[in-house]
């Protein structure tokens, strides 16, 4: 089997790369991940810093901090120039990988908690010995590599809007942008589709070009597009069945659609009308260009789905005005639509997801006449150690604990939740009760083994988790929480008999088609 290298387009003075190259360090598997350096601001320097360049990295820093309190990050007093730096990168390429990993991961450090000026050769020079690396000969260095080059043309093109940081899986061929949550990067390395869409993540402020997919014909004299091409990726379909198949050809959805009525008529309208009705294109932006001012074509087009309605385009200032209004509502909508199926501390899907995936797995369940399986846990005495660790301390150990778990979830169609306080839960579709044991098995000692310690719980000298098992097949006649009600008494079971363990509900010891919930 081929094996899935991750491709990483970064620039050393994101800091939004700086904190996923953090977040796959811990993950691990670096072997699979292949640095691809870009400059994301080439008129970036450190010799001059403007009071609104300064107010950005302290908001960008600000988020990191709060999407990813693990990870220590300071606002630098600049944006360096990261010319010299990719070329050095590049230049000891060849060398020891795993010092050369290293060497990129201080490189990212200095900036990012020491605040050096990673564009001077002497700092570079500097992080070389210290990684071990042969720092190159200063004459050997190539002002313009071709594959540096090609790596910026990629990252410049349709397919990655210009956002940053990227991951793209060679294999699968698809990226996710933007700063993922553990969650997602398990998702993506395991090959699974993505619960959002994977350009709808916190990502570099600079402002990337938006894709705008223009449908029809568009005629010159009302609409002057020209200016607008400086803007955004403009793309132009004038047939709908054109415009169709290069939507399907496309990993991420447009930003915006802008259907031109006077060409296309109530054709126009039905494509507005059939975008909007698909989860994919929930985030994007259709529009509709009218033939002048007309009540019932205005009507008509928000009828179909249409976010706005447009009447001219001659203007290009005005008609850049109304585009951005359009993106900044979208991007909105779609960081709400991530947050309110995430859970803010540790990142995992939160109970309103947990509910939805598994009232979907149940009426697959019913659909295939195939097994469910629900584990419920929850950390030992967690209220003795918020009561004497502190509520920082005690937020941290929940966010170890998700990671921990997180981590022996193996397949991308499980959903592990946190199901609120200390209590997460985990949907395990077609699994019968052994398969939900080992599971569950590899959960407890999963976070055993973090060795968080835990002086305060009866269970051991570290955090542990309790754990309920329920399995069933499930019927029509029969709801979902009464899978839910099985697991939990489960749980009750494993904490009255010591902590520290799981326990399968009683009535499914004799095998998964004896159907507890009856």
């Amino acid at each position: 089997m081929s094996t899935d290298f991750i491709h990483f387009y970064s620039d050393f003075n994101c800091p939004f790369c700086y904190a996923l190259n953090e977040r796959l360090i811990s993950l691990g598997d670096s072997r699979r991940i292949q640095w691809r350096g870009i400059e994301h601001e080439a008129s970036a320097t450190s010799a001059v810093v403007t009071p609104d360049e300064k107010e950005q990295l302290l908001s960008e820093v600000a988020v990191i901090r709060k999407r990813a309190p693990e990870i220590t990050v300071h606002a630098p007093p600049f944006r360096p120039n990261t010319r010299l730096v990719n070329q050095v990168v590049f230049g000891v390429r060849e060398q020891d990988p795993k010092r050369v990993s290293l060497f990129r991961t201080l490189i990212y450090r200095a900036l990012w908690v020491e605040g050096r000026d990673i564009s001077d050769a002497d700092v570079l020079e500097s992080l070389a010995r210290e990684a071990g690396i042969d720092y190159p000969d200063p004459e050997a260095l190539s002002p313009s590599s071709p594959e540096l080059e090609t790596w910026q043309q990629e990252w410049e093109g349709e397919r990655f809007k210009t956002r940053l940081p990227v991951l793209y899986s060679s294999l699968h061929e698809k990226p996710l942008l933007g700063f993922p949550t553990y969650d997602l990067l398990r998702h993506f390395f395991n090959g699974g589709e993505l619960p959002v869409a994977p350009d709808t993540l916190a990502a570099c402020q600079l402002k990337p070009r938006q894709n705008v997919l223009l449908v029809g014909e568009f005629n010159p004299d009302r609409c002057n597009l020209v200016e607008l091409e400086a803007a955004y990726i403009l793309v132009y379909q004038a047939r709908i069945e054109a415009a169709e198949q290069w939507l399907e050809a496309q990993e991420c959805a447009p930003d915006v659609v802008l259907i031109d009525y006077a060409s296309l008529e109530q054709a126009g309208l039905e494509l507005c009308s059939r975008l909007k009705r698909e989860h994919r294109y929930r985030h994007t932006s259709v529009l509709v260009l009218l033939d002048g001012l007309n009540g019932e074509q205005e009507m008509a087009a928000f009828d179909m789905g249409a976010a706005d309605v447009l009447f001219d385009l001659s203007n290009p200032k005005v008609a850049q005005a109304r585009l951005d209004a359009q993106l900044r509502a979208k991007q909105s909508a779609a960081i709400l639509d991530a947050l309110a199926h995430l859970d803010y501390l540790t990142e995992l899907p939160n109970r309103r997801e947990f509910d939805r995936k598994l009232e979907d797995e149940w009426h697959r369940g019913c659909r295939h006449n195939e097994p469910l399986s629900l584990v419920i846990l929850d950390i030992d005495h967690f209220k003795g150690y918020n009561d004497n660790y502190g509520h920082s301390m005690g937020d941290d150990c929940l966010r170890q604990v998700a990671r921990a778990m997180g981590g022996a979830i193996r397949r991308h169609s499980d959903l592990l939740a946190r199901y609120g306080g200390e209590e997460f839960a985990v949907v395990l579709p077609d699994t019968d009760s052994d398969g939900a044991c080992r599971v569950a098995e590899a959960l407890r000692a999963a976070v055993e083994q973090c060795a968080i310690p835990h002086e305060h719980s009866s269970a051991a000298q570290v955090v542990t988790v309790s754990l309920g098992v329920a399995t069933c097949v499930p019927t029509l006649e029969v709801m979902p929480d009464k899978l839910l009600e099985a697991a939990d008494e489960a749980l009750y079971r494993a904490k009255q008999e010591g902590r520290n363990r799981l326990t399968l509900h009683p009535r499914l010891r004799q095998g998964v088609h004896c159907n507890p919930l009856s």
